[in-house]
């Protein structure tokens, strides 16, 4: 066995006894003999190939570094959480699908598919504003001095013109 070898086997024990951590003894040790099978045979395959134990050890390199995302997701689904945290995750993953949904809704209302796209408009995509009804300006008034009052006969209003 080489150093590089070594080394390989070391690095993915000592990430198994990681993610492993914690765990009930029977899951934790079933998951390191299953690690420590598939270890054995993959360096026994590769072996039997003729292949090199530097070429088994960044076999081994590679399976630890593409394969740490699935360890994670594996020890999630064992891990047992209280009620009250999964049902305040639910209504929070809940709480976010409601937003986005708003979110999307609102940008595809934004899009004008009757003229032609030139570019995105990134603005308006992320924050989409339906314009407001325009309000007519108000009449201008006619000037005071071109007014003419009239009002009950009892009533004397004077004329500015005069």
């Amino acid at each position: 066995m080489t150093i590089a070898l070594a080394a390989a086997l070391t690095a993915v024990r000592a990430w198994t006894r990681i993610y492993t951590a914690r765990l009930p003894p029977a899951i934790r040790d079933a998951r390191r003999n299953e690690i420590e099978s598939d270890l054995w045979e993959l360096h026994e395959d590769v072996r039997r190939r003729g292949g090199s134990p530097a070429r088994i050890a960044i076999h081994m390199l590679l399976r630890l570094v593409f394969g740490a995302g699935d360890d994670l997701l594996w020890r999630a689904e064992r891990q047992e959480a209280p009620a009250r945290v999964v049902r305040d995750a639910l209504w929070a993953g809940a709480a976010a699908s409601l937003v986005f949904v708003w979110w999307l809704a609102s940008a595809l209302q934004a899009v004008d598919r009757y003229r032609p796209v030139d570019g995105i408009n990134v603005v308006r995509l992320l924050y989409p504003v339906q314009p407001v009804a325009r309000v007519p300006p108000l009449p201008v008034a006619p000037p005071l001095a071109a007014v003419k009052v009239q009002g009950p006969a009892h009533c004397k209003i004077a004329d500015s013109t005069r």
